[in-house]
């Protein structure tokens, strides 16, 4: 395994800057006031072969808080565009982040270093180009939880935090966290440049997808039709893991989605506790665009969008039939995802139905989703009463616990303990320790993230239970 014995050993490229300026600007970070170390991810820097032994906490601090740079780093701003709340806005852009380059890591992946609340750039627009220390904890926590339960991600390094103040609702400290990604290029890179009009850019872009992305594709008859395919096929198995999860991600817009299928950018995201369908994590969504339910469909309107922008380079008739295999895609997905968490080995017809009629009964009575699936698995073993407890004793109840008994094997529960996690990032706890961290107490991240870096691990804590219940299904704003 790779090994860099501290920060001074990190050594960037910046394979995007092999694109032409028009794709980025070139941006020093403004370095923030009093910089301190906040959290660090050990598991993330072992995928860039980082020892915490070999630097200290000042180090990282000055490193990550814009102070100094990694060797070799060429920090860029990327301009991209975006569809947000199914309107078109013409230029985004990292307004409050910075591509500092990128590196390969211990199994030979090349890694992107972000780092995000670095201050101002061109794409700012009215924005101060600065994180809050709730905002950049959120993302930490949530990006480290779904990558513990195996859903692709990207992933968080480190918080850190400052003197800086800034303006919210009201004042607050600002903090800058390093994220971690094979890529950060989005659906909205590929939007800039059809809806501007600058069709060779949009191809430059392409072709440095194919390349460094896709090379599998580059041998196709058309290399972006089957660089398309591979984006909306991880598209919709990434979707079918946040349903099957109960993830609801709060902000789906196209310059959220990743190329690589990837969840990116964490605003206000949320894992259902009762189950709610319609429920949305975004309470700046009136309209339940996002709502969980919705996400299946969303994503596959986001690929829509991304179709239309490679109309130039794909024929439509071709985008189309490829577009017309998300839903089977999605569905196959989801249904194995489900089958698993349920035990269920093999195929039989009656799978779906069963699985539709479950979330049925767990939506009559809002029961805890995650709560459910761990005491199917009591039953699995003959202790029913704890699943008909929380459903409540009714003929419905009983005659689809006697059906699912009668599909699954006597060792069932050695599935269903691999894919049930026993912590899920519960809303309410997230909220507790950002409350202690803004006031300066941060033993709560610590506890919280070693928590859920570790979510099938057996325990009866406040971390594996359900929420109080004036604290289930919480929602936030976009500044979450």
């Amino acid at each position: 395994m790779m090994t860099r014995s501290g920060l001074d050993q990190l050594q960037l490229g910046n394979r995007f800057a092999e694109l032409p300026a028009s794709f980025y600007a070139r941006v020093q970070p403004l370095p923030l006031d009093n910089p301190r170390l906040v959290a660090f991810s050990s598991d993330t820097a072992a995928l860039i072969g980082l020892d915490p032994c070999q630097f200290s906490e000042l180090q990282l601090s000055e490193y990550f808080g814009g102070q100094r740079l990694p060797e070799g780093s060429d920090p860029l701003a990327t301009v991209y565009a975006g569809h947000q709340f199914g309107g078109y806005t013409a230029q985004l852009g990292d307004g409050r982040a910075l591509l500092l380059g990128d590196l390969p890591g211990s199994d030979g992946q090349r890694w992107e270093l972000q780092l995000k609340g670095s201050g101002k750039t061109p794409y700012s627009r009215h924005g101060d180009g600065r994180a809050a220390l709730r905002s950049v904890i959120r993302e930490y926590l949530g990006s480290e939880a779904l990558a513990a339960l195996g859903v692709p991600t990207t992933r968080a390094l480190c918080i850190v935090g400052s003197d800086t103040q800034i303006y919210r609702d009201s004042i607050e400290s600002a903090a800058s966290m390093v994220r971690l990604s094979p890529s950060h290029i989005r659906f909205g890179h590929f939007e800039y440049f059809y809806y501007s009009r600058q069709p060779d850019q949009l191809k430059q872009l392409s072709d440095f997808v194919i390349r460094h992305y896709y090379p599998q594709c580059a041998s196709a008859a058309n290399p972006y039709l089957a660089m398309y395919s591979e984006i909306l096929g991880r598209t919709a198995k990434l979707i079918a893991r946040w349903q099957a999860l109960g993830f609801c991600h709060g902000v789906m817009n196209t310059d959220n989605m990743s190329i690589l299928g990837l969840t990116l950018d964490y605003g206000p995201f949320a894992f259902l506790d009762g189950y709610q369908p319609d429920y949305t994590s975004n309470r700046t969504d009136e309209h339940g665009r996002y709502a969980y339910h919705q996400q299946p469909s969303v994503a596959l309107w986001n690929c829509v969008c991304l179709a239309q922008s490679l109309t130039g380079l794909v024929k439509q008739a071709d985008l189309e039939s490829a577009l017309s295999r998300f839903e089977s895609v999605y569905a196959v997905a989801y249904t194995e995802q489900m089958k698993q968490r349920l035990g269920m080995e093999g195929k039989e017809r009656q799978d779906g139905a069963l699985i539709e009629a479950l979330l049925q009964l767990l939506q009559q009575v809002n029961a805890d989703y995650h709560c459910a699936f761990l005491k199917l698995e009591q039953a699995a073993t003959g202790e029913v009463e704890p699943f008909i407890a929380l459903l409540g004793d009714s003929p419905q109840v009983r005659d689809w616990l006697s059906q699912y008994l009668s599909r699954i094997n006597s060792d069932a529960t050695i599935q269903m303990k691999q894919h049930n996690p026993r912590v899920v990032l519960r809303s309410y706890l997230t909220q507790q320790v950002i409350e202690q961290a803004v006031a300066g107490d941060f033993s709560g991240l610590v506890k919280l993230h070693d928590a859920v870096r570790a979510p099938f691990k057996e325990r009866t804590d406040i971390y594996a239970q359900p929420p109080p219940e004036g604290d289930k299904n919480l929602s936030l704003s976009c500044s979450s």
